[in-house]
């Protein structure tokens, strides 16, 4: 599965977890589809809105660090993702 639909995924859960707060389902839902089919890229939403970017990140922090998520399965972090802080 590659970075981006694994984000989207991830993106699609903190939704439904509530810890998207301020962001519209129709909002998320398009985001997560354009991620999935390749329309957009992690890359390109890092570079657009602040408080997506920070969403961004930290569904990139629940896949590749297990120590904020024990039922993480990955560890390797994407190389356009290692050194992104908030």
């Amino acid at each position: 599965m590659n970075k981006e639909k694994m984000i989207a995924d991830e993106l699609q859960h903190m939704f439904l977890e509530g810890k998207l707060k301020g962001f519209k389902e129709e909002d998320i839902n398009f985001i997560t589809r354009k991620l999935r089919t390749g329309d957009t890229s992690i890359d390109e939403l890092m570079q657009e809105d602040s408080e997506l970017k920070e969403k961004v990140l930290e569904a990139s922090e629940h896949l590749w660090n297990p120590e904020m998520n024990n039922k993480n399965h990955y560890t390797n972090i994407p190389g356009n993702l290692k050194g992104i802080h908030h």
